[in-house]
């Protein structure tokens, strides 16, 4: 039977054949052209690179993919498109702390199998790496491995057979401790000298504007002129400042970092709240230098100078008031929802004003109402007169 032959290329006559060799992370095919002498041998060419691909080998067998060759690239040209600045410092921090340097990340991938990751999470927690930290690792090498799965360098995800280590150890006096009040906020007496000492700071509009809207530092730093409805009297959440990590394009180490505007935390973030008299007036007031509401020096405000600024004047009160505890910034916002609690607000009012996505995150502020609980199991008292 003669060859059948469907192309010719540079005057020698081939059969071509394509085939689906993978599939790329958005779902879009990768296809392959395969040239033979005639159908048959054609087909071969493409049955065996297929079978290869199968049996987890790649078509350059001298070619070796390792974690620590491919992961850098996955995060710095597809990852870094999809995650906020943040996170993606998050991942990368991940990688380099407790993946790169484990024996893990210089196998072939192609050798990698289950029990191997599985392996490397139990030598993580027997090192004394906490669950939450070993989570990180699988939240990056499992859909690093779902990629490289669908662009054919392996046929199978080693991460999909594994577990977490749980702690060994429960520290049950923290959880009890935790379970008093699992955050910290500053109370009404508190609040008058924390407001005296920022008094003759700059950022003192920046505090009572947190204390009195519970936003975020970044949505703060970020809120511009046009996010404000006077008329209406209404604040848009639409922006969320935050200093990102600056990588060398060529080494991919860390330089530095910059301050960058991007959208808030989450999507029910980005709402409408409305302005208080307080916060209307304080609004009203403050000289427009710039197309954000809150400056320095006529600039926007730079949220390294405001966290050093913050823990300045805290420290400093610490030392001079008796009792007076170290807090962080955001701990204003804490404050935000306890006061609107103990002043009577329901709770799914506070979730709202506070733009949490469930109700569960908002109830953790009923921990501030001991009272309440000590008077609901009181109530049975009379089943056992």
């Amino acid at each position: 039977m003669a060859k059948e032959y469907n192309c010719e290329i540079n005057g020698i006559k081939y059969y071509k054949t394509t085939r689906t060799i993978g599939h790329k992370a958005n779902g879009k095919p990768i296809k392959k052209q395969f040239y033979g002498d005639g159908k048959k041998d054609a087909y071969k060419q493409a049955d065996d690179y297929l079978e290869k691909l199968k049996n987890g080998i790649i078509a350059d067998k001298n070619k070796c993919y390792t974690i620590n060759i491919l992961l850098p690239e996955w995060l710095f040209n597809v990852k870094v498109n999809e995650l906020k600045n943040t996170s993606f410092e998050s991942y990368e921090g991940t990688y380099r702390n407790h993946v790169e340097p484990y024996q893990i990340a210089n196998i072939d991938i192609c050798d990698i199998k289950s029990i191997m990751i599985q392996s490397y999470y139990n030598k993580l927690s027997d090192e004394g790496e906490t669950e939450s930290n070993i989570r990180k690792v699988h939240k990056l090498l499992n859909p690093f491995f779902k990629y490289c799965e669908k662009e054919g360098y392996i046929k199978g995800n080693p991460c999909s057979n594994t577990t977490i280590p749980k702690d060994k150890d429960v520290d049950v006096d923290a959880i009890i401790e935790k379970q008093k009040v699992p955050f910290k906020y500053f109370t009404t007496d508190e609040i008058k000298l924390l407001r005296d000492a920022f008094e003759p700071t700059k950022y003192k509009d920046v505090v009572d504007f947190a204390l009195a809207t519970g936003m975020r530092s970044g949505e703060i730093i970020g809120l511009k002129w046009v996010h404000l409805n006077f008329e209406k009297r209404e604040i848009y959440i639409k922006n969320n400042t935050t200093r990102a990590a600056v990588y060398n394009k060529t080494t991919r180490k860390k330089v530095g970092y910059k301050t960058k505007d991007g959208t808030p935390k989450t999507e029910s973030s980005i709402d409408i709240i409305p302005m208080s008299d307080f916060v209307y007036n304080l609004l009203i007031n403050l000289p427009r230098t710039s197309e954000y509401v809150f400056t320095a020096n006529g600039h926007q405000i730079d949220k390294k100078d405001l966290e050093k600024i913050w823990r300045k004047t805290l420290l400093k009160l610490c030392e001079e008031n008796e009792g007076f505890t170290y807090r962080v910034f955001h701990d204003l916002r804490h404050t935000f929802a306890v006061l609107l609690l103990l002043k009577g607000t329901d709770l799914f009012t506070i979730m709202k004003l506070m733009r949490h996505k469930k109700l569960s995150s908002t109830e953790i502020y009923l921990a501030v109402l001991p009272e309440s609980k000590q008077n609901s199991v009181n109530t049975l008292n009379s089943v056992f007169d």
